[in-house]
């Protein structure tokens, strides 16, 4: 099973609608969890929801009654509790046999739940599931030793070590080459390489690495026409 994981950070609704037409066939559709605020959201553009889960907080009980209202099941947790809200969500799909997930607004402006969201793709490739977290200007995926095979339509990717030291890099496809290179804590080395083409590959001998496929945000927001902050 694919599980969506819609968490309240950014989005961009044309988008997500072409990933999950991406994702859809007649005979497998995924499984759409909405955390919190991303339930509620996914209501209001009139995606699928099949459950929705957290302390709704930040939907408060209003939201909760539209939630009721179109009989979407709730997974409640107390406000005060030892896991996040998108924590939640990967731990329920994980117990009921996801075989890939993808986390859908895991990266917003609280920094410190987006690292969070980045620690849960290590506990995902522990668990042998893939698992990509993103946002409408970056997807997000941590690989282990061998070689993976990566199709891309963004114009960037970095890599960024998640080990202290990842070993015998050797990158295929790329405009900064590297052979069975090394990357380490504390340098930028692996920011922002750019494919040439498509279907690229890495290849990693040992350590975890974190693969950033990115792109710039246009000058306004997609949605609302809200300007965008680029960081210098």
């Amino acid at each position: 099973m694919l599980v969506f994981i819609v968490s309240g950070g950014e989005k961009e609704a044309g988008s997500f609608a072409e990933l999950l037409a991406e994702y859809s066939d007649e005979n497998d559709k995924p499984y759409v969890i909405g955390v919190d605020a991303g339930a509620l959201w996914l209501v209001r553009h009139q995606f699928p929801c099949d459950l929705a889960v957290g302390d709704f907080d930040t939907i408060g009980e209003a939201g909760v009654a539209l939630l009721e209202a179109q009989g979407i099941p709730l997974l409640r947790a107390e406000a005060e509790k030892a896991e996040t809200d998108t924590e939640m969500a990967l731990d329920w799909a994980l117990l009921n046999g996801a075989r890939s997930i993808v986390i859908e607004g895991g990266i917003g402006s609280r920094f410190d739940h987006s690292l969070s969201n980045v620690s849960l793709i290590y506990r995902c490739l522990r668990h042998g599931v893939p698992c990509v977290l993103q946002n409408p200007w970056n997807r997000v995926r941590l690989i282990g030793p061998g070689k993976t095979r990566l199709k891309t339509r963004w114009p960037y990717v970095s890599l960024i070590p998640f080990s202290e030291v990842v070993r015998g890099i050797t990158l295929d496809g790329f405009y900064y080459p590297l052979r069975e290179e090394d990357l380490s804590w504390g340098y930028g080395r692996g920011v922002s390489n750019e494919p040439l083409r498509s279907d690229v590959s890495i290849t990693v001998q040992s350590g975890y690495l974190l693969v950033i496929e990115s792109r710039d945000p246009k000058s306004r927001d997609p949605e609302h026409g809200d300007p965008v902050h680029q960081d210098p």
